[in-house]
């Protein structure tokens, strides 16, 4: 997989690779420590605020409850959900992501362009979950 560097989004790293995609609808990943991964043009084009928006919600996870618990509680469930069942075949409903819209809508104020995805604030029964768990 070959991604370029296309800056810092607040204090993130931000790559971009054609491997996700390209510009609005291509896919994302966020790996907590090492960066954002979004489809080509998606961030230096401007064509989807919203997916980089969605992707640091995942870092403001790994932020609330640790990278470790991140990556076992959260980042797997969620790397399993979007392989099985993809973006529009209910991967976009899954906790994970709904959990990251809620942080990344909360931390963004309402500065989310035109919203999209789905969002509900499972924050505090996610975190005693995670918590009970690990």
């Amino acid at each position: 997989m070959t991604w370029r560097y296309v800056g810092r989004y607040h204090g993130v790293r931000l790559y971009e690779t054609d491997r996700l995609g390209r510009g609005y609808n291509s896919a994302g990943l966020a790996l907590p420590g090492i960066g954002i991964f979004i489809g080509e043009g998606t961030y230096s084009e401007a064509c989807d605020e919203q997916l980089v928006q969605h992707e640091y919600g995942h870092f403001l996870q790994a932020g609330s409850i640790g990278y470790v618990a991140f990556y076992l509680c959260v980042g797997i469930p969620s790397l399993l959900s979007a392989w099985t069942r993809g973006y529009g075949r209910g991967h976009q409903c899954y906790w994970t992501e709904g959990w990251a819209n809620e942080l990344s809508r909360s931390y963004f104020e309402g500065r989310w362009p035109e919203y999209r995805f789905p969002c509900e604030d499972i924050t505090s029964r996610r975190l005693r979950w995670i918590k009970w768990r690990i």
